[in-house]
């Protein structure tokens, strides 16, 4: 897929997974009786918009996903420019009936978890769809296509075009028999049995212990890409709807109990504290994946978008300002004070926390950037 190709397939992908996120949180909203300003595609200056039942819905130039505006999501900034234009007190609180800041905790509480809980649900759906599709499987001697910098693979000195035809003295006719058994050595040695232009030889290889955000970028534990000498289908191995929906949403789970640990292990290697971790991924290393993905079976596909919106829910529960987390832990300081923080303060909190987060994408990005130019 070309460079332009894989920027439009990155960007479907992220409008879709963020506006199922804010579908989530206009639905609560919506249902709690908060005045919803706007509904927006994208990100502003605006293309165009109507107005329906009190709601702006917009388009906008920038399409980098989309975004739910509510009355007092921001404090009393309205409350405080209606007092500015001379309203009475009485006036104010009619108008300000809606707003989000002056809901009970617990609605409050329920419109900024929705978003998580979207995300999540269409996780287990999308999994529940690629478990009950017919997998390729990949069988036989499997052909190394491409070795990865810096993995074990390159250090045992696995070449493209070796075929693997064993491990440790055993064949394996099913691909991820293979690679389910050298997952299991991991920290131990094996040793493949390969054909390289026609002579036999054993590579002695360690492979790697796989941290969640690596199983997510789809990384191996030796570090190579391969093609299976021929791939079948196989029937899907649940027996119906109810067993397709239950083990994907177990699997979303199991997922989204991984990626803190993994995260923290990938930011912790960011910034030097772990320099045995993985690399972690931002946009440009996405947008890379997204259009290999794109090319790769429906399944993969599936079980792709799944992950990442699982990734989303999960990053956006954490107490981190100005995520969906950082704003819950907000609310609930409020509630044990029994009073708002003060504007400025709140302002100042979020802010913080935006420009770390924008801090991290950069470092993160710049990784991706050099990973790309040294292949």
């Amino acid at each position: 897929m070309d460079v332009l190709g894989t920027i439009a397939a990155f960007l479907a992908v992220l409008v879709v997974l963020v506006l199922v996120h804010e579908v989530g949180h206009f639905i609560v909203a919506k249902r709690a009786g908060i005045t919803v300003q706007e509904f927006g595609i994208g990100f502003p200056p605006r293309i165009g918009s109507v107005i329906w039942r009190g709601t702006r819905y917009s388009i906008n130039w920038i399409p980098l996903g989309g975004f739910v505006k509510m009355l007092g999501e921001d404090g009393d900034i309205e409350a405080e420019k209606m007092r500015e234009r001379g309203l009475s007190e009485a006036a104010i609180d009619k108008a300000m009936a809606g707003a989000f800041n002056r809901k009970p905790v617990w609605v409050r509480l329920l419109v900024l978890l929705a978003g998580v809980a979207m995300n999540f649900i269409l996780a287990g759906v999308l999994f529940a769809a690629a478990f009950s599709l017919p997998v390729p499987q990949g069988r036989g001697p499997l052909t190394i296509t491409e070795v990865q910098v810096g993995s074990p693979a390159e250090d045992a000195g696995l070449q493209t075009g070796d075929i693997i035809v064993a491990a440790d003295g055993r064949t394996f006719d099913i691909s991820r028999d293979l690679t389910a058994y050298v997952r299991s050595r991991a920290g131990s040695e094996v040793t493949l049995g390969i054909e390289r232009e026609g002579e036999l030889l054993s590579v002695d290889v360690v492979p790697r212990e796989l941290t969640p955000e690596m199983e997510a970028r789809g990384l191996g534990p030796i570090g190579f890409t391969y093609e299976p000498a021929r791939i079948v289908e196989v029937p899907s191995q649940v027996s119906g709807p109810i067993e397709a929906v239950t083990t994907g949403f177990a699997e979303a789970g199991y997922l989204a109990w991984r990626i803190p640990g993994g995260l923290a292990e990938a930011v912790g290697g960011l910034l030097g504290l772990n320099p045995n971790a993985g690399t972690a991924v931002g946009p440009i290393g996405i947008a890379e994946e997204t259009g290999k993905v794109l090319q790769a079976p429906l399944v993969s596909q599936l079980l792709f978008m799944g992950i990442l919106s699982v990734n989303l829910a999960v990053l956006n529960v954490l107490p981190f300002p100005p995520l969906d987390g950082g704003r819950i832990a907000v609310v609930l300081i409020e509630s044990l004070r029994r009073r708002r923080l003060p504007a400025e303060r709140e302002a100042l909190i979020y802010l913080t926390g935006f420009m770390v987060l924008i801090v991290l994408v950069i470092l993160i990005s710049i990784q991706d950037v050099q990973r790309l130019i040294e292949g």
